[in-house]
């Protein structure tokens, strides 16, 4: 049975965003697997409160990752 785990900054993604990865992970399984494998697939999301989350040492805020997020849709633009 396959586990995953998704883990986040709380706020970083809408409900919906967070249901898409949720079928979209299973999908990857069930491509790879075959249909059968579905409903085993266990997937979890979990969102980390803002400064709870560091690299480096650096702790990560919701406030870093939505300015990634529009410099990512600046350039894409």
């Amino acid at each position: 049975m396959p586990f995953v785990q998704v883990q986040h900054l709380a706020g970083a993604f809408s409900r919906e965003q967070q249901t898409a990865l949720i079928r979209d992970i299973t999908e990857a399984f069930v491509r790879v697997s075959g249909e059968r494998i579905r409903p085993n697939v266990l997937i979890t999301v979990s969102e980390i409160e803002s400064g709870l989350w560091a690299t480096g040492g650096v702790p990560l805020t919701i406030e870093e990752v939505k300015k990634r997020q529009a410099e990512r849709q600046a350039s894409q633009a």
